[in-house]
């Protein structure tokens, strides 16, 4: 199975469970996943990280990795996203500001590229109940029929260990 990392995944693990300081091994095992093309994730989501952590460990680890081991945009991802934009903006339940919040991220290019890929999205989300305003990936991943998990699933799945 291949996996599309949504930006909180790389987030959350460096900002709490994971950190460069105490997780080195996970650090390197997503590295080596990469490496085998098993993991990806887009360049909006590098960007997106980029964007907001300047001089931080984290950037400079996605920076490491050349470009091409991040999924560019193609005929296909954007009419993808068309799709997705199209349900969320007339979906009356979504609020406006949640509406445009997750269309500004790069939640809606994860999904599509998922959508034209065959990929699994790993994110932290979690499905929102119905009649919310928020839009989470989970939903808009059952709705297009997109497989997401967690990362704790991925690594149970891949067996990992993560060693003193």
């Amino acid at each position: 199975m291949k996996y599309l990392l949504d930006a909180n995944i790389f987030i959350e693990a460096k900002n709490r469970y994971y950190s460069f300081e105490i997780a080195e091994g996970f650090w390197e095992w997503l590295a080596l996943l990469s490496d085998e093309q098993s993991f990806l994730t887009i360049k909006e989501v590098r960007e997106e990280i980029i964007s907001s952590y300047h001089d931080d460990q984290l950037e400079a680890w996605l920076k490491r990795f050349p470009l091409q081991q991040f999924i560019d945009t193609d005929v296909e991802i954007q009419a993808n996203q068309r799709k997705i934009a199209n349900y969320i903006l007339k979906h009356e339940v979504f609020s406006p500001e949640n509406k445009y919040r997750f269309l500004e991220k790069a939640d809606p290019w994860l999904i599509a590229t998922a959508m034209a890929k065959g990929y699994t999205v790993v994110t932290h989300e979690s499905k929102a109940g119905g009649g919310t305003k928020k839009v989470k990936i989970p939903n808009i991943c059952e709705i297009f029929d997109v497989k997401y998990t967690n990362i704790f699933e991925v690594m149970k799945a891949k067996k990992v260990k993560l060693k003193i």
